[in-house]
């Protein structure tokens, strides 16, 4: 096995447990994962994978050659980055993962305006929902909404956050009379996320009035999209609701503390002109535009955004102190 190609096609297939999820992450069609782990199996002379009903099980031959696989992948990403890390060009490729979720029309702005002043540098942007790993060099640049960042990653954090919670216009009309609290027979329903089942964040309903879950959900998206029908109210950032039109704050409900956004890279990375010119311009454009984030200004909120404005850049363990 002296060939890089075939062992990264079984490091795939055992990460995901079959062809499709390895075609995914490769970016290839099924066909050609079957293809190239069959080519791989007839030079070895040996089946590193059992086919099962539940997927694809390693075999004694497959845990040996992924071990090995793993080896090899990591002295290729460090090739990689050590090499990246010497980069002096502000030109070529720069790769951003971000939530869905802040990729909405105010991200896009800010992609336009970065192209607009540095048009040499190759913006990919990978939307993927799961958490691509820095340290494998999946992505260059990770925006993430987090309230522990991996200490081994370099970075600051570019806003705080709040939450609270927001409803059709039609719902508030609705419900006025308990919200006001002079009706207090009628429970109040809500969007529920499946977590909360498990643990709910704290003083999560103790500014509510009674209350029930209308509907459970895993999806924010959903969750919004039903709020606006008026199913329930939904407990958002207030950055995702404020920027939906469909829905407006609930009445009489404070804001409350939410999940910091972060831009981060690996330490290696910190010193490639194009991603010092990225991290810089975006940290400043969420910092510009935190009052979207942090909702309605008041004592609490001011103190906190402007400890955003401060330079925090180092590893995340410092710039977290």
């Amino acid at each position: 096995m002296t060939d890089w190609d075939s062992l990264r096609y079984i490091l795939a297939v055992a990460r995901e447990g079959g062809l499709s999820g390895a075609a995914r992450v490769l970016g290839v069609n099924h066909a050609t994962v079957s293809r190239q782990l069959a080519k791989a199996e007839d030079a070895a002379g040996v089946r590193f994978f059992t086919r099962l009903a539940s997927g694809l099980q390693a075999t004694e031959a497959g845990q040996v050659a992924i071990a090995h696989a793993e080896e090899v992948e990591a002295r290729m990403v460090a090739l990689d980055m050590a090499l990246a890390a010497r980069d002096e060009t502000e030109q070529g490729e720069l790769k951003i993962t971000t939530p869905p979720l802040l990729s909405g029309d105010h991200f896009a702005d800010d992609i336009r305006e970065f192209k607009r002043l540095h048009p040499g540098i190759d913006v990919h942007l990978l939307g993927a929902t799961e958490v691509l790993n820095l340290h494998r060099r999946e992505a260059d640049v990770a925006i993430r909404v987090t309230q522990s960042p991996e200490e081994s990653l370099w970075g600051r954090m570019v806003t705080r956050q709040r939450a609270g919670w927001f409803a059709s216009p039609e719902f508030i009309e609705k419900y006025q009379d308990v919200l006001d609290r002079k009706d207090t027979d009628t429970v109040l329903p809500y969007i529920a996320f499946s977590a909360w089942f498990a643990t709910s964040p704290a003083g999560l309903f103790s500014d509510l009035p009674p209350c029930r879950p209308a509907i459970k959900t895993d999806d924010m998206l959903s969750a919004m999209a039903l709020a606006r029908k008026g199913v329930g109210m939904v407990r958002t950032s207030n950055f995702l609701g404020e920027s939906d039109q469909g829905l407006v704050r609930v009445p009489g409900i404070p804001l409350s503390d939410h999940t910091p956004v972060w831009v981060l890279t690996h330490p290696d990375l910190r010193h490639v002109p194009r991603v010092t010119e990225f991290m810089r311009f975006i940290a400043g454009r969420f910092t510009a535009r935190r009052s979207l984030y942090m909702g309605p200004d008041d004592e609490a909120s001011d103190t906190a955004t402007r400890s955003d404005g401060a330079k925090l850049e180092g590893t995340v363990s410092e710039a977290a102190q």
